[in-house]
């Protein structure tokens, strides 16, 4: 199954250190990140909105996700959320943290922070 990553899961999942790469993959999903969010990853990275431990979580994620060749691909025009959202929507899960996303798609992937581990999360 496809997954697609958003900014805010792919940074908070480096910040807290999970490996959300190798816990996807055991279970069974195949992580995609569109473009538009690696693009939203690099204005975020040079803009004064987030913390110098975003940035270096940034850095981090485009390493990370350069090294294990993750799939990349074009969401189209307009917004990113509104993406994720028609994505989510069409049954595709979503990896993301932002509520208003998570709040109008089934299928989301999310971190579970007590348990230090990223699954699924289903109903809207």
């Amino acid at each position: 199954m496809k997954v697609i990553l958003d900014s805010s899961f792919i940074i908070s999942c480096i910040r807290e250190r999970i490996d959300f790469l190798s816990q996807l993959a055991e279970q069974g999903f195949i992580p995609v990140v569109p473009r538009e969010v690696l693009q939203e990853m690099k204005d975020l990275r040079i803009s004064n909105r987030v913390s110098h431990e975003d940035r270096i979580a940034i850095d981090v994620a485009f390493e990370l996700l350069e090294k294990n060749k993750i799939k990349k691909n074009s969401l189209g025009t307009g917004r990113v959320d509104d993406w994720l959202i028609k994505r989510g929507q069409e049954g595709i899960f979503i990896a993301t943290l932002d509520k208003e996303i998570k709040k109008q798609i089934p299928k989301k992937i999310v971190i579970f922070k007590a348990q230090n581990r990223v699954g699924v999360e289903e109903g809207a």
